[in-house]
């Protein structure tokens, strides 16, 4: 009976403790309102929209004084397409009493990009200008009024702001400012103003002496005006400053001698190319398609050959020299040379742009997409 007692009471005690145990152990920590917000901006970071949402909405339900978590709520709002709600989460910050002046700025600027989104650029335009006010070197700001003048075409007001960007931040902007002013000349060239169109394109020289989309413009320009000598040098300049692009310019370049009646300064041109860049592939293309109008078919495919021998993968000179193979009927040629065509147009032949990777078939001097200027490298043709 004793034994039953005894082993009944030790009973009651375990259960008594584990009782006290869980009644008294240590709780887990919960988890403070900075830890919530770093997990959320960690989340965003790594583009999961749906669970840094979460996150920042616990935080801003714990703390609703906690203004950049509702910055960040709004702008996943604006990355969702909720153009309309980021705003009005955004808006209902600028009441808010005893904001520091990073606070407002940061404010401002997501207010900026959802009226952008909006199409309502006037409206972002406002907002950048409240960001300037607060600090008018601050770059953010800058930059954001930058891309709304670039998105509208607007670019004597875009050099303006990269004049300021340039002055706050310390950086060369030159070669910018120029590719903007070809911009802007292009612009009025369209619109029918050819003489303030060239007058654009002088003005980016000045600042870009070896500003390529310049030249180019400008011998297209003379060109419609069929002031041709002045086409023609600007081509030749541009073709001495960017010589793998040459392509561009190249027929016209031959096109408009032939028609001056100066044949010999084709083969001088080109001559001065390859003396200046002697593995120039398109040089070597264009003296090559000289000889061969001149019926020097032997000389064109000798250029061709050497010049292939040091860049095989150009598209252009494999079909020049198809086409002088068949001329002399060698069928053997014509066969290896289209195979080794269909090899390289296997591969990927767009310009990219090295900044966002935006790809085209014709060349830029300015991302469309991304406005960065000369990023559409020579390597990545």
């Amino acid at each position: 009976m004793e034994i039953t007692y005894i082993i009944i009471g030790l009973a009651a005690l375990s259960i008594l403790s584990l009782i006290l145990y869980f009644i008294f152990r240590p709780s887990s920590p919960k988890r403070t309102t900075e830890s919530l917000y770093s997990d959320g901006l960690r989340l965003l970071l790594e583009g999961d929209l749906k669970a840094a949402s979460e996150k920042l909405k616990e935080v801003v339900r714990r703390d609703t004084g906690h203004i950049d978590a509702y910055i960040k709520l709004g702008d996943i709002f604006r990355e969702n397409g909720q153009y309309d709600q980021a705003l009005k989460v955004h808006q209902s910050l600028t009441v808010r009493r005893n904001l520091t002046p990073g606070q407002q700025v940061d404010i401002y600027l997501s207010m900026v990009y959802d009226h952008r989104e909006l199409n309502a650029y006037e409206k972002a335009l406002e907002f950048a200008d409240k960001i300037l006010t607060i600090d008018k070197k601050n770059l953010k700001g800058l930059n954001a009024k930058l891309e709304i003048y670039r998105e509208n075409d607007l670019w004597d007001n875009a050099v303006d702001v990269l004049k300021a960007i340039e002055k706050y931040s310390g950086e060369d902007q030159s070669k910018a400012i120029a590719t903007y002013r070809v911009a802007e000349g292009q612009l009025l060239e369209e619109t029918g103003e050819a003489r303030e169109g060239r007058i654009r394109y002088r003005k980016a020289l000045k600042l870009d002496p070896e500003c390529c989309p310049a030249f180019i413009c400008l011998g297209n320009s003379y060109d419609e005006e069929n002031r041709i000598e002045e086409a023609v040098d600007n081509w030749q300049k541009f073709g001495e400053l960017c010589p793998d692009l040459l392509f561009l310019v190249s027929g016209r370049i031959e096109q408009r001698l032939f028609e001056l009646g100066n044949f010999s300064e084709v083969e001088r041109y080109y001559r001065r190319l390859l003396d200046k860049y002697p593995d120039n592939i398109e040089a070597a293309v264009g003296i090559a398609t000289f000889y061969e109008k001149k019926g020097e078919n032997q000389n064109a495919i000798r250029a061709i050959e050497n010049a292939l021998d040091k860049s095989p993968d150009s598209l252009r000179a494999r079909i020049v020299l198809t086409r002088l193979y068949n001329q002399g009927e060698n069928r053997d040629g014509v066969a290896e040379q289209l195979e080794e065509m269909f090899r390289i147009e296997s591969q990927q032949k767009t310009f990219t742009c090295g900044e966002c990777g935006f790809q085209s078939r014709e060349m830029h001097w300015l991302c469309p997409n991304c406005y960065a200027t000369y990023s559409f490298t020579d390597d990545q043709v």
